[in-house]
C-alpha cells in the first residue's frame, strides 16, 4: 500500500472520497494563494500547503507524505516556487479528478 494512509489500511478504511464541496474549497484555496504568491511567494506557496493539508487530512489521507514533495528548501527562490506551486494545484487537481 501507499504512504498515502495515516493509519495501517490492513486495519482502517482507505481515505474517503473528496466531495464537491471539497472540490470547491480547494479551487478557491489555491486561487487565495495565487494572489498571495504575488506579494510573497513563500507564504502563498505555505497558505497553499497548508489549506490543502486541512482537506486532506480531513479525508483520512497522509498529508505530509502527499505535500512533502511541495515542501520548499530554505534557498528557494521565486521561481522554484512558482514552479512548486504549479505542480501543486496540478497533484490537487488530480486528486479532486479521482474523488480521492
Amino acid at each position: 500500500m501507499t504512504a498515502w494512509f495515516r493509519d495501517d489500511p490492513a486495519t482502517t478504511p482507505g481515505p474517503r472520497r473528496l466531495t464537491p464541496e471539497d472540490a470547491v474549497y480547494l479551487d478557491g484555496a489555491l486561487r487565495h494563494a495565487s494572489g498571495v504568491f504575488v506579494d510573497d511567494p513563500a507564504t502563498g506557496l505555505d497558505v497553499a500547503r497548508t489549506m490543502a493539508a486541512g482537506v486532506l487530512t480531513r479525508r483520512g489521507f497522509d498529508a505530509d507524505a502527499l505535500l512533502h514533495p511541495f515542501e520548499p528548501r530554505p534557498a528557494a527562490d521565486a521561481d522554484e516556487l512558482r514552479l512548486m506551486l504549479e505542480g501543486l494545484a496540478a497533484a490537487i487537481g488530480r486528486i479532486v479528478a479521482d474523488g480521492g
